[in-house]
């Protein structure tokens, strides 16, 4: 009966670790997206090709993404996004913490 109840709990626990690398494995697929289309966006607007209104209200859709994604990310993936959350970052540091971004998600997918 122990050894039925260790299997059982050691199994909950495989699973629970699993869906926490899966959870963390999309947000951080959400957070490059997000970081890509934001600096295209960034790009255009630095060009004049941008109305601001548009500009505005594409950072603000992306901060709020981030904003939900941010709490399932790594611990280093956090630390990464949140100073793009609460400050006006341009393309090239968007393009950066993207970048950054990239061997965690190669970690959490081989894992």
């Amino acid at each position: 009966m122990r050894a039925r109840v260790a299997s059982l709990v050691m199994g909950a626990a495989l699973a629970s670790c699993t869906s926490q690398s899966d959870k963390q494995l999309e947000a951080v697929k959400s957070v490059r997206s997000v970081l890509a289309e934001w600096a295209l966006v960034e790009e255009q607007g630095a060009r004049g090709r941008e109305p601001e209104t548009y500009l505005a209200e594409i950072r603000e859709q992306a901060r709020d993404q981030l904003k939900t994604d941010t709490p399932q990310l790594p611990r280093t993936g956090a630390a990464l996004v949140q100073p793009l959350v609460d400050g006006r970052p341009d393309a090239a540091a968007l393009h950066r913490v993207d970048s950054a971004l990239a061997p965690v998600e190669a970690q959490l997918e081989s894992s």
